[in-house]
């Protein structure tokens, strides 16, 4: 299901006209540019989303932690994600890209991705560490840019 974009042979309003999540491997200057320009507001997750958990025990960041994240991301804005580390902690047991899947449902999202991207897999941290993932490309309904 997931599709892939050729940094090199695309422009960035290409990019701007899917309608799944757009995950941008890519180091390309201008497309960060182009989507700021075109609307889409920057959100950064990890600092309003850790203020909001601090204190809760882990049973209970499992449990709200969708809802916190939903009250971050403005409704029905298009949204360009750029800092959501703290999402790959293992002890949250979340499908990272299965929840861009859904805040892609309300909202126009492109996200910056802070790992590695091929042609076949999306890659969060270096294999041996316990934030590893390793997702595989054809099993969601995502635009890879790489």
């Amino acid at each position: 299901m997931g599709k892939i974009v050729n940094a090199r042979r695309t422009t960035a309003k290409e990019l701007l006209k899917l309608t799944q999540p757009v995950i941008i491997c890519s180091s390309r200057p201008d497309f960060e540019g182009a989507i700021i320009e075109n609307g889409y507001t920057q959100v950064s997750l990890n600092k309003p989303l850790a203020s909001m958990i601090a204190g809760l025990d882990i049973k209970a960041i499992r449990l709200c932690l969708a809802d916190k994240i939903r009250e971050i991301i403005p409704n029905n804005a298009p949204i360009y994600l750029t800092d959501y580390e703290m999402l790959f902690d293992p002890r949250y047991e979340l499908d990272v890209l299965r929840l861009f899947i859904e805040i892609s449902r309300k909202n126009r999202l492109i996200v910056k991705w802070c790992g590695k991207g091929t042609e076949d897999y999306l890659t969060y941290a270096k294999q041996g560490y316990v934030d590893y993932k390793q997702y595989k490309v054809s099993d969601y309904d995502v635009a890879i840019v790489i």
